[in-house]
């Protein structure tokens, strides 16, 4: 599930250097790609943001739809035509005509992109309701998918099951860049344990992610200093355990900034300094 190790075992949360690399050379490449809209100073802190709060967390079709326009207003893809659609339990794909094309892996997904001749089709499983912090990662993802796709980002078909495991994470990636990076690194701590607290009804040892919690928080905390957010706007809006892996990765940016981002572009690297 994930792309590396940590530093050390115990209650470690950084990365190891060459997953460090990676994530950094990651965010250089596709904020390049993604444009503006990848580096604007935006932090989607939850569905609340968009008028979606706890007491109104999606729980059927229509309201999914109505939470995931509002964020693709927010994330620059306002145009993007959309089309949910639900499948079984066990996520069985629909028989779709052949000019539909799935971006990615489908397995262990509660949400998969599909795009089509002219939208894109978003399939889900009845499960994506039954975790909060799970339906935004998995929105966060899958939106970011859709903008990696729209600027011709796909996997490498001659890199099999690692090249499809590598565009789960960039997904990821793109959309903590389009600013939901809260979302991902808080839906990561519940993939990484396989466990939302008990009784959400969900086979989390079924659901897959691309990043780590150490990846997913390192990624958070580089994005937003290069963006020039605060720490202390970050923290406040992650749970405990990935407030402490954050804050762990915070710290040691500022000791060690990646060369990658260092030898980045200015408008890349932002307010982070070589």
């Amino acid at each position: 599930m994930s792309l590396s190790g940590l530093v050390a075992s115990g209650p470690e949360f950084i990365p190891n250097e060459d997953s460090r690399e990676w994530i950094a050379a990651g965010i250089v490449e596709l904020a390049g790609r993604l444009g503006p809209i990848a580096s604007q100073p935006r932090l989607l802190t939850d569905g609340s943001d968009l008028g979606f709060g706890a007491s109104k967390t999606p729980r059927d079709l229509d309201s999914l739809f109505d939470l995931i326009c509002a964020t693709q207003e927010v994330v620059g893809q306002s145009e993007v035509e959309l089309t949910l659609l639900e499948v079984d339990e066990r996520g069985t794909p629909p028989k779709l005509p052949d000019s539909f094309a799935s971006l990615g892996d489908s397995r262990g997904k509660l949400l998969h992109t599909v795009r089509g001749p002219d939208e894109y089709l978003l399939l889900f499983t009845p499960a994506v309701f039954k975790v909060r912090e799970l339906m935004l990662a998995s929105v966060a993802r899958e939106l970011g998918r859709i903008a990696l796709d729209r600027v011709g980002l796909e996997p490498d078909p001659e890199t099999g099951l690692d090249g499809l495991q590598e565009w789960e994470a960039d997904s990821e990636l793109a959309g903590i860049l389009l600013g939901m990076g809260i979302w991902v690194a808080n839906g990561a701590y519940l993939f990484e344990n396989s466990c939302c607290g008990g009784g959400c009804g969900v086979d989390l040892r079924s659901v897959r992610a691309g990043l780590s919690l150490p990846e997913a928080s390192y990624a958070l905390a580089l994005d937003s200093q290069r963006k020039g957010i605060r720490r202390r706007h970050v923290l406040r809006h992650l749970s405990a355990t990935q407030k402490a892996a954050c804050k762990k990765c915070w710290g040691h940016l500022g000791d060690a900034l990646p060369p990658a981002l260092a030898a980045a572009d200015p408008e890349v690297r932002g307010a982070l300094r070589g």
